[in-house]
């Protein structure tokens, strides 16, 4: 129900929610009114009314269901978010050191995605945002800032004051919505005046500045009871009542500063919201619907050129699985691959030659085509298989090896298995490689080698279950047993790991997703080719796991998505903006003998280096990593170790109070 409270709250409420409406309201206007939002919302209208008027037609009904859904989540999204921050908000950050860090975080990454485009912008916002942590760093030791301890913005929150948050949440909910709505039927008027927008548009602009504070009522509201699951909440039982927040208390008191940050990350209020758990479970829903919906979106974004975008993302897909596996070999396991690649070449060529009339010249079975297709789907196990054999194979002989002597056999693996492949002329056809290989069926897809659309969305579903056994990988009882043979050997097999077996799953692992990736690129490229398989990918493949964090799996995503798009697309394309007489770089042209593909080796190298020197952790460390680079002292438990004593061994009390953090 609203309240004059609501609609006028007190003063610090009122700062409070003047601090994060703004926040968030300028990149959501600079979305909606300065790139394509209002035009993708004004399209996807017009489409379900009057398709004539619509300036972007969508080419079929499920097109514009899933832009329709891509909106409301996205705006949705963000208002609820809006009253997830002010409630897990303690209070005690500058409103003005947040409105900076948005511009520099957000703003300017938008404007450059929008006049850029999606690689060249987000490669120019690493930049930015580099050079903004950088300076903002500088000016901090400068100024001599001590940033509070992080148990500093830790509060118990009684009922009470549960539900003042929630109440705040939903107010800023209401009035992040409202504000939104009066500013685009301020600029709706202005453009209906200049005639720059058809009367049916009428009815929508009134049903949002209608239903938009309503929505956002229930949004904030929302948001607030997300974020109060999170909270330290104090129960009314008498002088124990609080007995469980006091022990999470003492707990991040006695964890290292670089651990405590972490644990305080897992409960509100804090004094970085954005960085909360809970935050970042709005920003992967986005994250999730761009994704999924970016074919559908990426006319409206960017224009012409969707095809060719797609086939790009796509190959930066496979890259990303490479990654995922070569990071189970040496990030978990820490043992050093530098010819993985070898199973990359396998996986391609078991469905090059399973998937092609290589396969009928070779054996003499006639399948028709139709049914060919089909094979894909159960030859990308295979093919994950055979390569998992091959890693086994490869790691046999090299259970004894470590450090360098382990990568020089992997290195000859590597430069082994292309050769191989162009010998076996019968098999492979040499170094023609083989041609015609088929691409998937799947019911109702029009499936040929140049349409992007199936293979983007091919190489998701791979990603997201290649992602999903990383993670069951990784917290499984052989994940940590990988975990503590990269720590130490010696003390792993103290502790009764089988040290045999678990390096050799370890390879083999790997080895499978390699396999899912070559299976993947053969079909999509067409053809097979010992020259696509070199000792520098293997290089290229280990920069993407050391880029993106040891042993951090969305580190190793981002790593990969990271060094192909500097690899292949924002070099590959220097040359071409540098022959444009408008862009800056045309003044390398002039001179003599100059083009950039002659150095971009060079580039490239001087870019890993700089990273490896100011992020040596990676872009997304793991939590373990971080700590090791950047070490911090204990701190002193401030808890006095008898209150663990005080309660009967075995109940969940002790075990708390006594854990090993």
């Amino acid at each position: 129900m609203l309240s004059a409270r609501m609609l006028l709250p007190p003063p610090e409420t009122r700062k409070l929610l003047l601090k994060w409406v703004i926040a968030l309201l300028i990149p959501l206007a600079v979305f909606t009114f300065v790139w394509s939002g209002e035009g993708i919302i004004n399209n996807v209208f017009l489409s379900y009314v009057s398709p004539g008027e619509a300036i972007l037609p969508f080419a079929d009904w499920p097109s514009l269901i899933e832009a329709t859904v891509f909106i409301g989540l996205l705006y949705l999204t963000i208002i609820a978010l809006v009253g997830y921050l002010v409630a897990a908000d303690s209070g005690r950050r500058g409103m003005s050191e947040l409105w900076i860090d948005m511009l520099f975080q957000v703003v300017a990454p938008l404007l450059l995605v929008q006049a850029l485009g999606l690689i060249m912008g987000l490669a120019a916002s690493i930049i930015v945002w580099g050079l903004y942590a950088f300076g903002r760093t500088r000016i901090r030791q400068a100024l001599k800032y001590v940033p509070p301890a992080p148990q500093a913005s830790l509060d118990i929150l009684t009922e009470e004051g549960r539900a003042q948050r929630v109440q705040q949440a939903t107010a800023a909910g209401l009035w992040f919505a409202l504000a939104f709505a009066l500013v685009s039927l301020v600029l709706d008027i202005v453009y209906y005046i200049a005639g720059s927008i058809p009367n049916t548009l009428l009815i929508w602009i009134v049903a949002r500045t209608l239903l938009l504070p309503v929505a956002g009522y229930f949004l904030g509201r929302l948001g607030g009871r997300l974020a109060m699951r999170r909270a330290l909440q104090a129960s009314g039982n008498g002088t124990n009542g609080n007995g469980a927040a006091k022990r999470t208390e003492r707990q991040i008191a006695a964890l290292s500063l670089s651990r405590a940050k972490e644990k305080i990350r897992e409960i509100v209020p804090t004094d970085l919201p954005l960085l909360s758990q809970g935050a970042q479970r709005f920003y992967m829903l986005l994250i999730i619907a761009f994704a999924l919906f970016y074919p559908v979106l990426d006319p409206l974004l960017f224009g012409y050129g969707t095809d060719g975008r797609l086939a790009a993302y796509g190959d930066a897909g496979y890259y990303v699985i490479l990654a995922l596996g070569l990071n189970i070999v040496v990030g978990f396991a820490g043992l050093l691959d530098l010819g993985y690649v070898a199973f990359f070449a396998i996986g391609s060529y078991v469905w090059g030659f399973f998937g092609s009339t290589q396969f009928q010249i070779v054996t003499g079975i006639t399948i028709a085509p139709t049914t060919w297709a089909w094979l894909f789907w159960p030859m990308v196990i295979v093919a994950a298989l055979i390569a998992a054999l091959w890693g086994v194979i490869l790691g046999a002989p090299t259970l004894r090896l470590r450090g360098d002597y382990l990568a020089i056999v992997t290195l000859g693996f590597g430069e082994i298995v292309p050769v191989i492949f162009k010998e076996l002329d019968k098999y492979t056809n040499g170094i023609n490689g083989i041609v015609g290989v088929y691409s998937p069926a799947f019911p109702g897809v029009n499936w040929t080698s140049i349409t992007a659309g199936p293979y983007y969305y091919l190489i998701l579903a791979l990603i997201a279950l290649c992602v999903f056994a990383n993670l069951r990988l990784r917290d499984s009882r052989l994940g940590r047993a990988w975990i503590a043979i990269r720590e130490d050997e010696i003390a792993a097999s103290s502790s009764g790991i089988n040290l045999v077996n678990t390096k050799l799953l370890a390879f083999g692992a790997g080895a499978f997703f390699s396999g899912i990736a070559g299976a993947y690129h053969a079909a999509k490229l067409g053809t097979v080719s010992p020259d696509n398989f070199n000792f520098s990918d293997s290089i290229i493949y280990l920069a993407m796991v050391v880029i993106g964090g040891l042993g951090s799996i969305p580190g190793v995503v981002v790593g990969a998505i990271a060094v192909y798009a500097i690899n292949l697309q924002i070099l590959g394309q220097l040359d071409t903006l540098a022959a444009d007489p408008n862009n800056f770089l045309h003044v390398f042209k002039t001179l003599p003998n100059f083009a950039f593909s002659n150095i971009r080796g060079l580039i490239f190298g001087v870019i890993l280096v700089v990273i490896v020197i100011y992020r040596p952790e990676g872009l997304i460390p793991s939590a373990r990593r971080r700590r090791e680079l950047h070490h911090e002292e204990e701190k002193i438990p401030e808890a006095d170790a008898g209150d663990a004593l005080e309660v009967p061994p075995g109940t969940t009390d002790f075990e708390e109070g006594v854990r090993v953090e």
